[in-house]
């Protein structure tokens, strides 16, 4: 655009972008652009995840038993508050009696989903602690779109901020037509096909 910017200006323009994308994230709700997030879960306190000792995967079991195991209970559903998730960086498990939290293993102790982990060995009243990676994958989410728009928008809030600028320099008010501030209505329709409601 052949602008330079003071710093100053740098700084006004990155805060109305980042207030933009924020915006929007809340309006789509998930991220526009990968970041990591760190969380803290409890595991309800009447659940008990599958038994990795069951009927199907111990082959040592007594079968000859009358008493019933438990083994159709599905994995525990860890539901993450950001989504999609791209990568899981860490994931722990520490129970009630338990002096540490014991490092999960991707694969055998959890499976990573786009909308959180199913998790194996949880148990009731758990502390699941995970570090993760969440946002919309530009390649596959086509997110260049919802970073258009913030850029769209981001350049009619720097306009209107420029026109104020200059008009209290002159002291006068200048005659240009109030510009609009934030999203069109027509640019918040284009973004729902991306949006996701979760209930609370």
């Amino acid at each position: 655009m052949d602008i330079t910017f003071s710093n100053t200006q740098e700084e006004a323009a990155q805060m109305i972008v980042d207030g933009l994308e924020a915006d929007l994230e809340h309006y789509i709700g998930r991220p526009v652009t990968a970041a990591s997030f760190s969380e803290s879960h409890v595991a309800p306190a009447n659940y008990s995840g599958s038994s990795q000792y069951s009927f199907f995967y111990d082959y040592n079991l007594d079968r000859t038993g009358t008493a019933v195991a438990d083994v159709t209970k599905p994995p525990f559903v860890l539901y993450t508050r950001r989504s999609p998730v791209v990568s899981v960086a860490s994931l722990t498990v520490q129970g009630q009696s338990d002096a540490s939290a014991a490092t999960q293993t991707v694969g055998s102790d959890y499976v990573v989903r786009r909308y959180g982990v199913d998790m194996f060995t949880v148990q009731d009243n758990d502390i699941i602690v995970i570090n993760y990676t969440a946002g919309l994958d530009a390649a596959a989410d086509n997110t260049t779109a919802l970073k258009l728009i913030v850029l769209r928008a981001a350049s009619r809030e720097v306009q209107n901020l420029h026109d104020d600028v200059v008009g209290m320099k002159d002291l006068t008010t200048r005659n240009v037509a109030p510009m609009v501030t934030g999203f069109t209505p027509e640019e918040m329709n284009s973004v729902k096909r991306w949006r996701r409601v979760r209930v609370a």
